[in-house]
């Protein structure tokens, strides 16, 4: 499964579907696709997340070779999620996703 996230200000941002609801959770929101958060509770959703990604460990692998790929982790993919919620504030738009 594939979700999308959607505002009015900002392109579309299509992540895995285990990490996005895990995503949506994290903002305070009931992890249902579709769903929405409406431009008054942006900046909570957005403050919630923050809160939550600064509890989450930092996984680092000391046995992984350079060569190799590390895992991304849930505040790596976060990361444009949190820029579509930090422009939404800016411009008081809502964020939807699908």
């Amino acid at each position: 499964m594939l979700v999308t996230f959607h505002s009015k200000d900002y392109y579309p941002i299509t992540m895995f579907g285990e990490p996005a609801l895990e995503l949506i959770r994290l903002m305070g929101v009931t992890s249902k696709v579709p769903g929405a958060i409406y431009a008054e509770d942006v900046p909570q959703a957005l403050w919630q997340l923050q809160e939550a990604l600064a509890e989450q460990p930092v996984v680092t692998d000391p046995q992984c070779e350079p060569l190799h790929e590390t895992p991304v982790t849930l505040r790596q993919r976060a990361v444009p999620l949190l820029e579509m919620l930090q422009a939404a504030v800016k411009s008081q738009h809502s964020i939807h996703w699908d």
